[in-house]
């Protein structure tokens, strides 16, 4: 059936498409119709052959143990309580198990729900998290690490600080790094399987996402290279790619208070380059995107039950089919032709830098 309705509206799209071209594509519709047709017949016929066929076969949660970081808030804490309740034991790292996230998971008052207090930044505490969890299982094995404790930086890379980049790629890939090498002693002893929680930035990357697509694609690369180390040992690596979701950790107003706080450090020169009409407007269009951002984070959390329970995992989840169908077709096009769209994301308004260059040749 999913098969079925994305066939009928990657048609639909194709019809549009060739009746009223948009101004990027248009020349090459009209000089090369059949070309087209037959290019976009055959991106769309890979990607709907990749949609799942059905939901698979889940293993009995009885007697496994699922790992998970950044459970405070939003989807670890959501993937927390529903592995919980489907039976599984669940060891919920919080990096601060004193507030009220973490607390919401403490008062479920299970044996099965295990509350660690975790930054994964730190080599101490992730050691401490192994040794706990290996104290605990009580019998049961490791059967999964969700990787899903992250961080967001919306910014432009001439205001985004050095210290930005590296607080984003310590937490959102070496954190991934640090957990995933100490916990898989564990997982090759249960043939289990290691899921990271990347993102669709880690495949395509827009205006002002260059720090938190860097760090993206990390996370996708290193499932990539430990999915092919662990085939040998029975252990599976999945990456878990959502597209834009609201939640706690990327809201308007902490991405713009922090590029608030970044823009009142740039150096004035910088400053004067770009213009605070250009940062209001970047700011503008950051407040935009979280506004399109979707809502329904619970299609982020089947997918990621689905990576933990099912028999045979795919390699790679994409929660919401159409999200799935646009990300297929956008790496398939030439990036001459992907700029142009992704162009869209960028501020409209010209920086101070080209108005005094185009004032100065109009002398």
């Amino acid at each position: 059936m999913l098969k079925l309705a994305a066939a009928l509206a990657a048609g639909g799209v194709g019809v549009a498409v060739y009746l009223h071209p948009p101004d990027c594509v248009k020349g090459w519709v009209e000089s090369h119709p059949y070309l087209c047709a037959a290019a976009y017949s055959g991106v769309v016929g890979c990607v709907i052959r990749k949609l799942p066929r059905a939901t698979p076969d889940c293993v009995d949660p009885t007697g496994k143990a699922v790992f998970i970081t950044g459970c405070d808030t939003g989807f670890g804490q959501l993937l927390a309580k529903r592995l919980h309740d489907v039976g599984y034991m669940v060891f919920a790292g919080c990096l601060a198990p004193e507030r009220n996230g973490a607390l919401r998971l403490i008062q479920s008052k299970s044996r099965r729900m295990h509350v660690i207090q975790l930054d994964v930044t730190d080599e101490f505490h992730v050691q401490r998290a192994l040794d706990y969890v290996s104290e605990h299982l009580d019998g049961a094995e490791l059967w999964a690490v969700v990787n899903n404790a992250g961080l967001a930086v919306v910014s432009e890379i001439e205001w985004c600080s050095v210290d930005q980049f590296q607080r984003l790629l310590d937490v959102n890939v070496l954190g991934v790094v640090r957990v995933t090498k100490a916990f898989l002693p564990l997982l090759r002893q249960s043939c289990g399987r290691v899921i990271n929680v990347a993102s669709l930035a880690g495949r395509l990357t827009l205006p002002m996402y260059a720090a938190y697509s860097m760090s993206k694609k990390a996370v996708v690369a290193f499932s990539d290279a430990l999915r092919q180390e662990m085939r040998k040992f029975n252990v599976s690596v999945i990456s878990i790619e959502p597209g834009l979701y609201k939640t706690p950790i990327a809201t308007a107003d902490t991405l713009i208070t922090s590029n608030k706080e970044s823009w009142s450090q740039t150096p004035t020169a910088i400053k004067e380059d770009y213009g605070e009409e250009y940062f209001d407007a970047a700011m503008g269009k950051i407040r935009d995107s979280m506004g399109r951002a979707r809502v329904r984070v619970e299609e982020v959390i089947e997918q990621m039950e689905l990576a933990v329970c099912a028999r045979t995992p795919r390699h790679r989840y994409v929660p919401y089919w159409a999200t799935w169908v646009r990300s297929e077709i956008l790496a398939f096009l030439p990036t001459v032709l992907s700029d142009k769209i992704f162009a869209a994301a960028a501020p409209k308004v010209k920086p101070q830098f080209i108005v005094r260059q185009e004032s100065f040749r109009a002398l």
